[in-house]
């Protein structure tokens, strides 16, 4: 057993390239802002997007002539529609695309076997972002009053510029209990988190064509549950790829994602209370069900 924990880390060690540590840095100093972010209402409002941004803009704010302030407010009010979230994954599945074709041209070069030389990780993370990109074309349905602020976009692009590379491994593992665990959480996380968007669509496509209010009360699947199975499908499809790899870039890049989504699950969540109030069951948790 210590033998083989031993040969794992000294796997990962021997593949901590000058890249890998460019991601290391992006997720340490990513986490430590978002543990600030729980505590400051500036940070918070910035990372803002849909039904929450959608309050922000309609509250009346206290107007200060101070020149930070007015720096300030300058820079809180940079938003972009939230339908350029396609970017994300078109980014992301550009990048992905292009270090698993130099995965195959690698192995082709030195005779490897190529379903063995491949990062079986960025497969999975291929699959993710292909659906993920068709889902936000032709299934999200986004209002004009959704919205993101400009530095939540930023984020977005970022982590999907450095994803790819952080899920990359050449280790050669063999199908474990692990690995089927990892693909199973995967593909449970993939259904559950389309059926999630297919219904939240649905309620905004039959509220714009009544002319209604365009966010309703969910119910169906995880919705029965928690207020975001789509963030808790998120985070388990993470989780995969941490079980994937076992490595720390992986344990980081997932602790940056529970992060993200438990802080917009608990603005979706407070929001739904306050919003639909009496109407809103009030069993439903935040994001795990049954437990937050």
């Amino acid at each position: 057993m210590k033998n083989t924990v031993s040969s794992l880390m000294h796997s990962h060690l021997k593949q901590i390239t000058p890249l890998k540590v460019i991601c290391i840095l992006y997720y340490v100093i990513g986490i430590f802002i978002l543990l600030i972010s729980f505590f400051s209402k500036t940070i918070t409002n910035w990372s803002l997007h849909g039904k929450n941004m959608f309050i922000k803009l309609e509250q009346n704010e206290e107007k200060r002539s101070c020149m930070f302030h007015r720096l300030k407010k300058w820079v809180d009010n940079i938003i972009i529609s939230k339908k350029y979230f396609f970017h994300f994954y078109f980014l992301g599945l550009i990048i992905n695309s292009a270090i698993l074709l130099q995965d195959i041209n690698e192995a082709s070069r030195n005779n490897y076997n190529a379903y063995e030389y491949i990062s079986k990780t960025n497969i999975m993370f291929e699959i993710h972002l292909l659906r993920r990109l068709l889902e936000q074309i032709f299934v999200v349905k986004t209002t004009s009053k959704s919205f993101m602020h400009i530095l939540s976009y930023c984020l977005g692009i970022s982590f999907y510029l450095v994803t790819p590379f952080s899920l990359h491994s050449k280790n050669i593992h063999k199908i474990t209990v692990l690995k089927l665990l990892s693909i199973t959480i995967f593909i449970f996380g993939n259904l559950v988190q389309y059926d999630s968007h297919v219904r939240l669509a649905k309620l905004r496509s039959k509220a714009l064509k009544n002319n209604e209010f365009p966010y309703k009360v969910p119910y169906g699947g995880l919705f029965d549950f928690v207020s975001c199975p789509h963030y808790f499908s998120e985070i388990l499809i993470y989780f995969s790829f941490f079980l994937s790899n076992l490595d720390t870039i992986c344990l980081l890049n997932c602790l940056m994602v529970l992060l993200v989504l438990i802080k917009n699950g608990i603005h979706t969540h407070r929001w739904y209370l306050k919003t639909m109030q009496d109407t809103y069951p009030k069993h439903r948790r935040i994001i795990f069900p049954f437990l937050f």
